[in-house]
């Protein structure tokens, strides 16, 4: 009987600008927390900058810690619009290769706002914060849907504050940020959700 189990595969997306690797030390860390016992490959090693424009790295390893491929992208931010507010039921706590979830939950929609037990949590591709003006502070989920490298960097600095976000709170909100490894901190003023 064969007893071999299908291997899981996770990712991280590391920004390069200009010959320089953004925020590794955050990346390392969330791999080292993705894999059951130790990363077996070093980021700094196998890591090779183009020296001109801004390029995505996608780094693909396995959960035993075993690097599986580096991919180069030039990047470009898409703009951000219109978001459809979406129910989901399934867990994303890891970069998993596997999208599928996310995909589905897509349907066809540029892009979604995805809300879990009755709580926002992210959009596709990026953590969320809302701007609450009472308070004068940007707000993120407390839950999010996956822990963003940018989100930890932002919330470790003081710049973001943790806070459970009701569908309400996003509504009402007039100004929203989107935030991941590519795009950094990016507020949106001009935004639609349905």
């Amino acid at each position: 009987m064969n007893s071999s189990k299908k291997s899981i595969f996770l990712f991280e997306t590391i920004k390069i600008q200009n010959g320089n690797v953004l925020n590794l030390d955050f990346h390392i860390k969330r791999a080292q927390n993705s894999v059951l016992n130790e990363l077996k490959f070093d980021f700094a090693k196998i890591l090779k900058p183009k020296t001109e424009g801004i390029y995505r790295a996608k780094v693909i390893y396995d959960e035993n810690g075993e690097l599986v491929s580096v991919e180069y992208f030039p990047y470009k931010m898409r703009d951000f619009y219109e978001f459809k507010l979406i129910n989901i039921s399934f867990s994303y706590d890891k970069k998993y290769l596997d999208r599928s979830d996310i995909e589905k939950a897509k349907n066809g929609f540029d892009e979604i706002i995805m809300m879990k037990n009755s709580l926002i949590t992210d959009t596709s591709i990026a953590n969320l914060a809302i701007f609450d003006e009472s308070l004068g502070l940007w707000l993120t989920p407390k839950t999010p849907l996956l822990k963003g490298t940018s989100r930890q960097r932002l919330l470790q600095s003081g710049f973001l504050t943790p806070k459970d976000i009701s569908k309400n709170e996003l509504l009402n909100a007039k100004k929203i940020a989107l935030m991941n490894a590519m795009i950094g901190f990016v507020e949106l003023d001009n935004f639609k959700i349905i």
